[in-house]
């Protein structure tokens, strides 16, 4: 059988040394594509190399790729991964000149044009959700038929035919001990810093019985402990009702956190979500202020009372409640920013991201920053090439608003960040849970560390190294 390699490039290589922020998680998309391949072939085997995981050199990580003898390339890349895809690229081109290469994910679904401008590096792209329309690529190169450079991907409608991410792809014990799944696909809100609006706005679910044996099926595993990575996890609530339901009536013990919006939640449905064992919400609110909210950020109707209501029903609940900020919006003033501020600190949530808009193709936020001269056209071209800088934390460009100014809204940051999480509760909260996991510890200490002297976790992208 030809062998399809898939890989997961890290964010940049340091003197062939692979550097990535976080890889906790395995890479849940390439996953997806290659057991599709291997379930629906039997011209092809996918195979998966998680680069940034495995933290192999960029020389050794060469020759084992030349030992698998791959008929065809895969690389997925998200923005911020662009260095480490193109360097990776480049080296692929002189060791293995006649290996067709593509070009996946994220960055490119957003920025089509990236494979015009780097075509000597890249063979093809797929934009879009790949798994129907890359397999029918690569067997049209098996058939010697010609292919576009870029092709808009089919999404799969029904994804209950979609075969389980097949995790003996992986060296799974690498990872998080949490498995990671996907309950459903696609987001139909336009928030302004979001380049998903440009790639599609189709949401589609898995049935409940699909998910509950899927989840059956790594239990032995994870043991329950479930990440929710859908985009908007209780879009459609009468799925989700239905999936809690099928839990509770089956006394399936599980544990699980989700991402959603406040006005897509009430009562009822959290009720029920704890029942099913839900234990943690990570809500985007992105900022205090209510006209910030709906007139900039496009983030919905909800009030500050929706909000509070929300919270509320959270904390009776026993539910984390983990939230989404941003600070430095367009037009924002600095009596906004308090409003963020008051809210972070007043409504006592459990877990805090707080960031400053980071403006990516595909996004108003990345045509608002264009317009205001923030960032220049050539910004993803200069940055890939590293002509920015070597990496990405402090390299790749954040928006900052000229209202506000970069001194006042770092400063505003560390403020908040250092109010936030150095309190002697959340500090205990966090050894409680590094007695429970020291795994954790380690990291624990560098954010300590670091948000004493930068007022940002270690693993945030707005301090240069």
């Amino acid at each position: 059988m030809k062998t399809v390699l898939l890989l997961n490039p890290p964010l940049y290589f340091d003197n062939g040394q692979p550097k990535s922020l976080d890889v906790s998680f395995p890479p849940l998309g390439l996953l997806y594509l290659a057991s599709y391949i291997n379930k629906n072939s039997s011209i092809f085997k996918a195979k998966i190399i998680d680069i940034g995981q495995e933290k192999k050199p960029l020389d050794d990580l060469i020759k084992a790729i030349k030992k698998t003898k791959p008929y065809v390339i895969g690389i997925t890349s998200m923005t911020p991964q662009l260095q480490g895809a193109t360097e990776l690229a480049k080296q692929l081109k002189k060791h293995l000149k006649e290996i067709p290469i593509f070009l996946g994910g994220p960055h490119v679904s957003a920025d089509p044009d990236f494979i015009n401008r780097h075509s000597s590096l890249f063979d093809y792209a797929i934009t879009g959700e790949g798994e129907i329309t890359f397999l029918e690529s690569l067997n049209k190169i098996y058939k010697n038929n010609k292919l576009p450079l870029t092709q808009k991907s089919t999404p799969p409608l029904k994804l209950d035919d979609l075969p389980y991410p097949d995790k003996t792809l992986i060296k799974r014990k690498n990872y998080k001990k949490t498995e990671s799944m996907m309950f459903s696909r696609g987001c139909p809100f336009h928030c302004y810093y979001c380049s998903r609006p440009s790639i599609s706005h189709l949401v589609r679910y898995r049935s409940s019985e699909n998910l509950i044996a899927e989840i059956k099926s790594c239990y032995p595993y994870c043991h329950g402990d479930i990440s929710f990575q859908d985009d908007t996890f209780t879009m459609n609530s009468k799925n989700v009702i239905d999936f809690c339901k099928k839990i509770i009536k089956q006394k399936l013990k599980i544990s699980w956190d989700c991402n959603t919006r406040i006005d897509l939640v009430d009562k009822k449905i959290l009720t029920l979500m704890k029942k099913a064992g839900c234990r943690q919400i990570n809500f985007g609110i992105e900022s205090g202020n209510e006209r910030v909210r709906k007139e900039i950020i496009h983030k919905g109707n909800f009030t500050n009372k929706d909000i509070k209501k929300v919270f509320d029903y959270c904390k009776n609940l026993k539910i984390k409640i983990a939230c989404y900020f941003m600070i430095g919006h367009p037009t924002e003033t600095k009596k906004e920013l308090n409003d963020t501020k008051k809210m972070i600190l007043n409504s006592k949530i459990d877990i805090l991201g707080l960031s400053i808009p980071t403006p990516f193709p595909g996004s108003a936020l990345y045509d608002i920053s264009l317009k205001e001269g923030i960032i220049s056209p050539k910004i993803i071209d200069n940055f890939s090439q590293k002509k920015l800088g070597v990496g990405y934390s402090g390299i790749y460009p954040v928006y900052i608003p000229k209202q506000l100014g970069r001194e006042y809204l770092y400063g505003f940051l560390k403020q908040v960040n250092r109010k936030f999480y150095l309190n002697a509760k959340t500090i205990f909260n966090r050894l409680l849970k590094d007695l429970i996991s020291p795994k954790q510890l380690k990291n624990d200490f560098k954010d300590f560390i670091s948000l004493i002297i930068n007022g940002v976790s270690s693993r945030k992208p707005y301090i240069k190294k």
